[in-house]
Parts: C-alpha cells; structure tokens; sequence
C-alpha cells in the first residue's frame, strides 16, 4: 500500500515536469501556480527548478538546455527522457497540478502530526498544531510571498524587458499593459464594428499565440469572409456576391502562405455555456480566447435573474483566464440609455454603460469601449476606442478610421476629436406683404377721390362708396351743373322738361 502512494506522488509529479519539457509555453503560467515545496522529490525539485531559472533567464526550455542546466551527463539524459515517455499528454497538466500539490499538503501534514506525537510540552505542540492548520487552509489560489521574496522575484521577472500583448494598434500597444491570466472587456453599441475589430486584434495576435475566437453570433463562414476581404484586400461586396474576378482570386491565392503562418481558430459557440467554453479552450491549448459576445453566452441555470446570469458569466470567465492563464477577451454590448437615443448628439459611454451587469466592470482588467465619433453619419464617422479602464496603466482614447469595404481598421492621422461645427446662421425673416395692397389700402374709403366714376351719360348712378352712403353722385340728375362742352348738366332734353331736368314735374 505504501509503494502504491509513493508511486502515486511520483506519478503526478512526473506528468507535470513531462508537460513543461513537451510543451514549454506552459512554463510562464505554470510558474505562477507551482512552488518548489510542491515536488516531493529531490530530483524532480531540481529538474522543476532548472526550467525555472532557463525560463527566467530568457532562453529556450527543453530536455537538451534542461540537461546542460543540471551539469550534463547520462543519468541527467536518460531521466528526463524517461519522463517525457511517461507522460501521456501535456493537456491535462491543469488536473496533475492540483492533484500534485494536494499530496503535497497531505504529505507535509502527516510529517507535522508525527512531530506532534513527539512534543515535550505545550509550547511546541501549539507551533505544531498552528502549522497544520495553516497547511488545512492553502489552496492553489492562495500564493504568499514575504519580503525577500518579493524582491528576487521582482529581480527574475524584470531581469529582461517583459513582452506584454499586443493589438496592432501601435498606441494602444503603448497604453494597454496585458498578459496571459487577464481579462479584457470590448464593449460597444450594434454596428460600431466591435466584431470586426476583435477579429482584427485575435488575427494579429495568432501570428504569436494560439488563439480561439468563440463566436455566438456570427457564423464562421461570415467570418471568414471578413477576413479574407481584409487580408487579401478584396472588396467585401465582390465576395458576398460571388463574383470574383481573376485578379482577385490571384490576390487571394498569393496571400495563402501568410494567413496559414497564424494560429487561429474560429468557432460557432451557439449555445454553450462559459463551461463548455472553459473546457473546449483548454483541451485546444488555447492561449488566448476572444467570446463575441458575453450577455449570449449560454447560462447555466435558468432559475437566476438576467443580471445574476450575466454576472455568473462574467465571474466564470474571470475565473478562467486567472486560473488558467488565458488571456480572455469577451464582447459585450452597451445599453443604449435614454441619454443617447438621440443619434446628432455625442455622448461619450462610460463602464456603467456595460449591459444588464456592473459585475462585468468589476472583473475586467481593462476595458475598451469603441463608439461613433458622429453617430448622424455612421458611413463615414470615425471610431474612437476609449480605453476606460487600465489596472496597470494610464486611461485614454484613440481614433480609428474604419474602411467597411475591405473590413479594415487603421489608426487616424488626425488622433484628436474633430473641431466642433458651429451652427450656421440662418438669414433674417421678413414678412412678405403686397405692395398693391398697401398702395390702394383705404383708397376707396376717400370721398373726395378723383379717380371714382361719377356716372354714365345717362344719368345712372355708379355704384360704389358715396352711392353705398347714400349721397348723390356730383354732377347727377337735377344739380344744373354744366358739363364740359357746353351741354347742361341735365343732359339732352334738360330744356324740355324730360326724364333727367333740373327743373322737376311741370
């Protein structure tokens, strides 16, 4: 029973140290996780020891540079070959982990209690008793380091300069300080290009890392065709219509060799949970995984409100990427609150603008938050990425200039907000009046007007303003005015006595 658990320990110990020598981009986070007094065994403690100090120093980690490190010879050879044979698999090196450090506690703890059996007074069976219970207490998350330790590992790290990720934005680059075991947060409103812009940043980072882009909403196929029209420099519309031309399968042809080169996968994760996307990362060995996007990842209980759900999710990926070493980067959408319903205005989102959880602004190390720079004219607005939360650096903005047809962004000549356009103002308004109106307004209310018709030659009265008030026309019938030419006033007949005298009725 005894050779059983000591051939059990050595087992777990074996098949970590397998998997650093089988897969040496372990080393970095595995590092993080594992101490010495975690190997029970001399040798391995060494050998585990040696990857640590070839790791630190900047050179290459693997059974030949692990072997000089310990001073050479056959034994060194053949153990460590022997190793790598017995080790299975480097994927599973997350289960040998816990399992190796829990023999570990086990082991140390029955060493203490067979101390405690031997104690001579109560002094040292208290120190003794302390000890145990701070061994039942250690977990994998639980890492101390005193002060000495803190400045030789301060020392080992900055020995060299530290390559932090990197976006292909060269400002952003400058800013963002990011590595593996971080989760970053892109959020945006629909139709700001926060897809096509995290395509762009897994792609270029693939060249590096293995990466898995998870996608709920878009098909791969889509996004394999924004790519292609990105990389090859094929315009969007020519591939969704089909209809290529020669030259421009050529271009597609010729950008082959380069776009094999990265270590990209692309994946329709239509309803799974953040679990299955925990699982599937790590049996792919991915270093980095992009999820577009967070508030439709799958939950895992359906009894919890929505803001409880999307707050599971966001912890759970949190909880991988520091775990596992996983660089995360989930999508989320913005609310659209009322403040910003109307498009002519720019208002600037903030963290709290994350949809349906403030959790998620609790768990990301940096969040980035692309809007429209004039949201009246989605066509040809710029981008800004709005870096809005930075752990390790300094906040700040920059301005994109997006080319829809070729699903490319590029960072603007111009990296300061457009002027502000002043108002035009308007001419002033003047009342439109008639002139004729004005000229003959209350003309017609003068009696004494000389363009007004007196009469006809007959006698008959004119219609107008003295006939509506009842006076008589000057010159009429029976005022014995003479006319012009001689006649009188009464008009032919007037000396007879006929209809029209002066003189009236004999």
């Amino acid at each position: 029973m005894v050779n059983t658990d000591v051939q059990d320990r050595l087992s777990n110990q074996e098949a970590v140290i397998g998997s650093l020598l089988i897969s040496p981009e372990l080393v970095g986070p595995v590092l993080s996780k594992v101490s010495d007094q975690d190997f029970l065994d001399e040798s391995y403690r060494r050998i585990y020891q040696a990857i640590r100090a070839q790791f630190v120093s900047g050179q290459p980690v693997d059974s030949v540079t692990i072997r000089d490190r310990l001073g050479g010879g056959d034994h060194w050879s053949k153990a460590l070959i022997q190793i790598m044979e017995d080790t299975p698999t480097a994927a599973n090196i997350w289960a040998y982990v816990p399992r190796m450090q829990e023999q570990a506690r086990v082991y140390r703890g029955r060493e203490i209690a067979q101390e405690l059996t031997t104690v001579s007074d109560m002094e040292a069976m208290v120190q003794g008793i302390s000890k145990l219970q701070a061994l039942t207490v250690e977990r994998q998350s639980v890492r101390r380091m005193n002060m000495e330790q803190m400045l030789q590992s301060f020392w080992q790290r900055h020995t060299t300069p530290h390559r932090y990720m990197t976006w292909g934005l060269a400002k952003l680059d400058e800013q963002l300080f990011v590595d593996l075991g971080d989760m970053v947060v892109l959020g945006g409103y629909p139709s700001a290009g926060k897809t096509a812009l995290a395509v762009t940043f897994a792609y270029h980072q693939s060249e590096v890392k293995r990466v898995g882009f998870y996608s709920l909403e878009t098909s791969r196929y889509k996004l394999a065709d924004r790519l292609i029209s990105n990389l090859a420099g094929i315009e969007m519309a020519a591939i969704k219509r089909g209809a290529l031309t020669e030259a421009e399968w050529a271009q597609a042809a010729n950008s082959a060799p380069r776009i094999i080169k990265h270590q990209m996968d692309l994946i329709d994760a239509s309803g799974m949970t953040a679990a299955d996307i925990r699982a599937d990362a790590l049996a792919n060995r991915y270093q980095i995984v992009y999820v577009d996007y967070l508030q439709i990842v799958e939950p895992e209980t359906r009894k919890a409100n929505r803001t409880e759900q999307v707050a599971s999710i966001s912890r759970a990926f949190q909880q991988m990427a520091h775990t596992n070493g996983i660089l995360t980067v989930a999508l989320s959408q913005l609310s659209r609150s009322e403040k910003t319903k109307d498009e002519s205005k720019v208002i600037e989102p903030t963290m709290s603008d994350l949809r349906e959880s403030g959790q998620i602004e609790q768990d990301a190390d940096a969040i980035l938050l692309l809007y429209l720079e004039d949201p009246s004219k989605p066509n040809e607005s710029r981008r800004v990425l709005k870096l809005a939360k930075n752990k390790d650096g300094e906040r700040g903005r920059m301005y994109l200039t997006f080319d829809g047809a070729y699903q490319r962004f590029r960072q603007s000549v111009v990296d300061q907000p457009a002027p502000p356009v002043a108002p035009m103002k308007r001419p002033r308004q003047y009342k439109q009046i008639s002139f004729a109106d004005r000229f003959w307004e209350g003309i017609y209310d003068d009696p004494d007007d000389p363009f007004a018709e007196k009469g006809d030659q007959h006698g008959q009265a004119q219609s107008g303003p003295a006939a509506a008030a009842g006076d008589p026309a000057p010159g009429g019938p029976g005022t014995g005015q003479q006319l012009p030419g001689g006649s009188p006033a009464g008009g032919p007949g007037a000396d007879s006595g006929g209809p029209g005298s002066g003189g009236g009725t004999a």
